[in-house]
């Protein structure tokens, strides 16, 4: 079964497509990891403010005692720039990151259940974690992450072809 949710392609649109996120510039782009993010960011001159998602991602096969099921787990980075020295600011743009990880999950939620985009059936929204960074996580930065997770049905099936 090919994959259905093109987690990069769609959040990257999501991204581009909301007015909150345009309105304040926010960048979108893709990174591999936590790791990678500080390497995106030292892009600063041209970008202030960024969604990052991550293409790379966590998966685990599991059975539920009927079938076989691929569970994966893609992260989005929500991140603002901020004056290092300022934490009122800190907090204005930290509240603008949930305000806009918020309107991701309705829009999430409005595709796959209003819309009922079929790309979207599997996910699991009725609980996203999110994580927000530390204050003193990357000088000058604010935002906060989060993981939706994809579980979709696969075929693990034995095939003796494929075995010499």
């Amino acid at each position: 079964m090919k994959d259905l949710f093109p987690a990069l392609d769609y959040f990257a649109q999501l991204a581009k497509s909301n007015r909150l996120a345009t309105e304040h510039d926010f960048h979108p782009c893709l990174c591999s990891g936590p790791d990678s993010i500080q390497g995106v960011m030292d892009s600063f001159r041209k970008h202030k403010n960024f969604i990052m998602v991550d293409d790379t991602t966590s998966q685990q096969t599991f059975s539920n005692g009927v079938g076989y099921f691929r569970r994966d787990v893609y992260t989005v980075f929500i991140v603002a720039h901020y004056r290092y020295d300022d934490m009122a600011e800190r907090e204005q743009k930290l509240n603008l990151c949930r305000q806009l990880f918020r309107q991701f999950h309705s829009r999430l939620l409005h595709d796959r259940d209003g819309l009922g985009d079929e790309r979207l059936t599997y996910l699991q929204l009725n609980n996203i974690y999110s994580t927000e960074l530390g204050r003193y996580a990357m000088n000058g930065v604010t935002g906060l992450y989060f993981m939706v997770q994809n579980e979709q049905p696969i075929d693990i099936s034995y095939e003796q072809s494929d075995w010499t």
